[in-house]
Formats: structure tokens, sequence, C-alpha cells
């Protein structure tokens, strides 16, 4: 029963500091990486605009803030009603795996209604949530294609990844990391592209 317990306590204060330290660091190195390609495609392939002042970094993290409380605040009704159904159900993967898609497709339409805040920072404007909401109504039935395929997507990676990732924790802690950079680099590349359509009157494609 030592044993157990001992296998069983917490990792030491140093590690978890280096863990809290690396993953801020992913966090700000992601929002780095969005910023620059929204503005990278944004401005027209301006090499110029992949110099983005410090005063714009943080306010781009601080509308990923606001955005993500909001998002948070949102999902707690989908999540209710997931879990509702999960009760109706059972507990079974087959219908876990469909609640947690159908979650996942809500969540992502949710996400795509509101985060044209985010290229909008990039660029150096201000626009509020609400103003995202209004400016994606036009495509809110497309939107909701987009957020199915999305879902689908990442259901059908993780599901691959949980068969074909190797035992060892930190290679598939890497190899997690990767898989989210890529999907993160798809949300972000649709973002900009519904930005440009929506915003700025782009043409798609």
């Amino acid at each position: 029963m030592d044993q157990v317990i001992e296998n069983a306590a917490p990792p030491p204060a140093g590690q978890l500091l280096i863990l809290i330290a690396c993953g801020l660091a992913g966090i700000l190195g992601y929002a780095l990486m969005a910023i620059l390609w929204h503005r990278y495609v944004l401005l027209d392939h301006d090499r110029s605009a992949l110099r983005p002042g410090m005063g714009l970094f943080w306010a781009y993290v601080w509308r990923a803030i606001v955005l993500g409380f909001v998002q948070f605040l949102a999902a707690i009704p989908i999540g209710l009603a997931m879990l509702l159904l999960g009760g109706l159900t059972g507990s079974s993967p087959a219908a876990l795996l469909l609640i947690g898609l159908v979650a996942g497709v809500a969540f992502l339409w949710l996400a795509l209604r509101l985060s044209l805040v985010l290229p909008a920072a990039a660029l150096g404007h201000v626009m509020s949530v609400r103003d995202s909401w209004r400016a994606t109504e036009p495509l809110a039935g497309t939107l909701w294609a987009l957020a199915v395929l999305l879902a689908v997507v990442n259901t059908l990676l993780g599901v691959i990844a949980s068969m074909l990732l190797p035992a060892d924790p930190g290679l598939r802690l890497m190899l997690d990391s990767l898989l989210y950079l890529i999907e993160g680099l798809v949300f972000v590349s649709m973002l900009t592209t519904l930005y440009g359509h929506l915003i700025e009157g782009r043409e798609l494609g």
C-alpha cells in the first residue's frame, strides 16, 4: 500500500513549474504564429507585416483571453446538454464518441462565429465579440458544415493517434503537441479567410 501511495504522489514543485513555463511559452508562441499568419496573408504577403510590435502582440493575447472566457461561458449550456444526452443514451464507446462529436461541432461553430476578433486584433483593429457574431451571420449555415468537417477530422485524428502513438509519455506529448499545432494552423487559416471575405470583401479562393 505504501508503494502505491508513493507512486501516486504528485510530481515535485520544480517539475510543475517547468511544465507551467513550457505551457505558457507554447501558448505565447502559438499566439505569435497566429499573428504573423494573419498579418502576412491579410496584408498581401508584405514581409514587413512580420514585424508586429509588442503592444500589438499583448493586445492580441488579451483579446484571445477575453474570447476564451466568452466561449467558456457559452460552452456551459453545450456541456450540460451533452451530459444530459449522455445520461439518456448510456455510456457505450460509440455513444460517447458521437456525443463528443456533436459537442465538438457546436463548439467549433461557436468559435468560428466569435473569433474574427483575433485577425482584427492582429491587424491592430478593435472588434468586439458581438461584431464578430454579426459579421459571420451571412455564412452561419455554411459554418455549420465547416464545423462538422473540422470536428470529424479532429475526431478521426484523435482516434488514429490513440492507436498509433507510442507508449513513452514524452514522445506521446511531442506528437500530441504536433497534432494540436496542425489543427490550430488549420483553424487560424480559416479565420484569416473568413475575415478577408466578410470584413474586407475579398473573394473566396
